[in-house]
């Protein structure tokens, strides 16, 4: 397939958020051609993650400009490849994270394709030479096997963040087993823990507490699936302590205290990393050794996990909660500077097709 003109959202450099430079750009870009393994996606609502913020700001330092984010997104497939046999033109598919892995190394052939050593992100990430470029722009080519359906009763709008928040916080429960005989903790009541406090209800785990900085979303922890709420600004009351065998830890940040929150675990229990804090961790070795806890990261999922996910989103009605803005450029740059000020509740999402050209 000849090149074709996409549109989008771009940041062309890092968003200097003290300088109140937070503004994307009307960005053109030529799509590289289809390969025979690729689907072409019409994006029809795309989520504002975390991530995205992170990127855009280059948080991590390892951000490339022109950046166009979005890595949530669902839409209908517009054009295939020659080889692709399992989608056609017009199924709605979801897009997560990674846009490509090789399919035969040890990852990808142990349902880890996330963790391909030649993976390529959805954006931010290189393929045969071009950037890869999101789901804020119009138009979205990737390996059609990294190209998921989506159920009939999720709505484009609301499918759109599971693609990285619900599957970020549902891998766990899989392939950490956590199960109706486990105790769960959820710290950050947010974009990702509200899932995880649902995905908790879903595996119906005999206890989930939502451990919060204060009080304010008590009652939305527990409307989400938490059975108890701590209040971190209140300390931790000694009935919690050793109370739970899975931290999941949702959101972190300059503030937080890793040694408090491990006092949550029990012995042999396990702290699982969801996001990605821009600071190094500070942990006392001495809580981790003497109560044989353990540290676990997780990345997004498989093509496998995200089919699975999806189902259970579907069977059980977990759904992010979300607030819509339109596809416009000044409705976008109003749903990023919503999630920069910590407004979100919980997941903002770009809604409509289209994107604005120069």
């Amino acid at each position: 397939m000849t090149a074709d003109t996409f549109t989008g959202y771009a940041a062309l450099e890092p968003l200097n958020v003290a300088a109140n430079k937070t503004k994307l750009e009307k960005f053109s870009f030529n799509a590289r051609p289809l390969d025979a393994d690729e689907v072409e996606v019409l994006v029809s609502a795309c989520g504002i993650c975390g991530t995205d913020i992170h990127q855009l700001t280059d948080g991590w330092g390892r951000a490339t400009f022109p950046l166009v984010p979005g890595h949530e997104f669902i839409g209908p497939v517009t054009a295939v490849g020659d080889a692709v046999t399992e989608l056609k033109v017009g199924d709605r598919v979801g897009v997560s994270p990674v846009s490509r892995s090789c399919g035969t190394c040890v990852e990808c052939t142990s349902s880890h394709g996330q963790l391909c050593p030649t993976r390529v992100p959805t954006y931010c990430g290189v393929y045969k030479g071009s950037p890869t470029y999101g789901g804020y722009a119009n138009k979205v080519r990737l390996q059609a096997s990294w190209a998921v359906k989506i159920p009939e009763n999720i709505p484009d709008e609301e499918g759109a963040p599971l693609l990285c928040a619900g599957i970020t916080t549902f891998a766990p429960f899989k392939h950490e087993n956590i199960n109706e005989n486990s105790s769960v903790g959820v710290v950050g009541i947010g974009g990702l823990g509200h899932l995880a406090l649902q995905w908790a209800r879903a595996k119906n785990c005999k206890r989930v507490i939502a451990v919060s900085s204060s009080k304010a979303k008590a009652a939305e922890a527990t409307e989400l699936g938490a059975t108890d709420f701590i209040a971190l600004q209140d300390g931790i009351p000694s009935e919690y302590l050793k109370s739970v065998d899975y931290l999941l830890v949702c959101g972190s940040g300059k503030s937080t205290d890793w040694n408090q929150l491990i006092t949550l675990i029990k012995n042999h229990g396990k702290l699982i990393l969801m996001d990605v804090p821009e600071q190094p961790l500070s942990i006392s070795p001495t809580l981790l050794v003497y109560s044989h806890i353990s540290i676990v990261g997780t990345f997004v999922g498989s093509n496998d996990d995200l089919k699975e996910m999806l189902a259970l989103a579907s069977e059980k009605g977990v759904r992010p909660w979300i607030q819509r803005v339109g596809n416009s450029l000044d409705e976008v740059n109003r749903g990023i500077q919503t999630v920069l000020d910590g407004k979100a509740r919980y997941r903002v999402v770009i809604c409509g097709q289209g994107r604005e050209s120069n």
